[in-house]
């Protein structure tokens, strides 16, 4: 009992400091908090990958950008079969991924696109190649969202 006691008297002098989590930048609806950008969802796992590290990437915001924002990204991905061995076993795999995106403003849009490619070792089980796959999707998107990211800054000062 004076266990329970002590961990609530804990959470609410947390909760009365202004306690925040280190990462809690961007709120769930995908609003990046202080920049007033919101983040359309993007269908799909890929998409939400995606999503979610844009939402990391643009939590520092875009200088000079001043004005409430609406990003919204399609992406694609389409994956290549390589080297192929004598016994016609493939040993590469590449991953690779598109991202356009519209940043409408009041002022007016920016329009763009960004592409990456990653490469990954294909395995004779199905299991394994499954598991790979998920993984450079996971690595194109983290990286598509740096990509779109330095795009957008580059493209919001230019308009200054």
């Amino acid at each position: 009992m004076i266990r329970f006691i002590l961990l609530a008297a804990v959470v609410s002098a947390l909760s009365a400091c202004g306690f925040r989590p280190l990462y809690a930048g961007a709120d769930f609806n995908g609003v990046v908090e202080g920049q007033n950008i919101t983040i359309a969802e993007i269908p799909g796992r890929s998409g939400y990958t995606l999503r979610r590290s844009l939402i990391e990437s643009l939590t520092t915001g875009l200088p000079g950008l001043d004005e409430p924002a609406f990003l919204t990204v399609t992406v694609d991905e389409q994956l290549t079969r390589a080297a192929l061995q004598r016994d016609g076993a493939v040993s590469r795999s590449f991953l690779n991924a598109t991202g356009t995106y519209v940043l409408e403003t009041e002022s007016g849009a920016i329009t763009g696109d960004a592409a990456v490619q990653i490469p990954y070792a294909a395995t004779n089980t199905p299991y394994t190649d499954v598991s790979a796959q998920i993984d450079a999707s996971e690595r194109a998107m983290s990286e598509l969202a740096r990509r779109i990211t330095d795009n957008l800054r580059i493209q919001v000062q230019q308009m200054q």
